[in-house]
């Protein structure tokens, strides 16, 4: 069974993900497509990485620009009603598409991927038995190097009062 959406759709919607934090179900209000969807292919795009650059980038200017005309519109629909608007609607409503429009075109101007995987038990386990050779073959050898010890015990001094 062939998917009903396309390439440029996922994409599209990788970019409203991206802008909304990663935000699945906000994701899928905001593009019409069921969140157990945007769920599926976010794990995907963790797993094998984003869409493909071309779609990416593409999809990104699309958003750039509808987000860019609707907070003009949202802008010139407060500028006549700025007289009963507060201040904190304004600066939601215009910093909401600002800080999308900003993760968008970072997605379509540099694209930077950072993983960062643990090491297998197993090496874990190598290098923390290694380590731990390491430890007691030191403490055997620092055994061998005290002789003789005496402990003595000192009484704490008072340091003098200051000036």
């Amino acid at each position: 069974m062939a998917s009903k959406y396309t390439e440029q759709d996922k994409a599209a919607a990788y970019v409203v993900l991206a802008s909304n934090d990663g935000n699945i179900k906000r994701t899928a209000r905001e593009t019409g497509i069921p969140d157990g969807t945007i769920r599926s292919w976010s794990r995907k795009w963790e797993q094998d990485g984003p869409p493909m650059l071309d779609d990416l980038e593409e999809a990104a200017g699309d958003f750039i620009d509808h987000a860019d005309r609707t907070r003009w519109k949202a802008i010139k629909v407060l500028d006549h009603k700025i007289k009963d608007a507060k201040p904190s609607e304004l600066i939601a409503v215009i910093g909401v598409l600002t800080d999308k429009i900003d993760r968008a075109r970072g997605l379509a101007l540099n694209r930077v991927e950072h993983v960062h995987a643990l090491p297998s038990a197993q090496e874990m386990a190598e290098t923390l038995g290694v380590a731990l050779q390491g430890v007691l073959q030191a403490a055997r050898e620092r055994q061998e190097e005290i002789v003789e010890a005496n402990v003595i015990d000192v009484e704490a001094k008072e340091l003098p009062a200051g000036s």
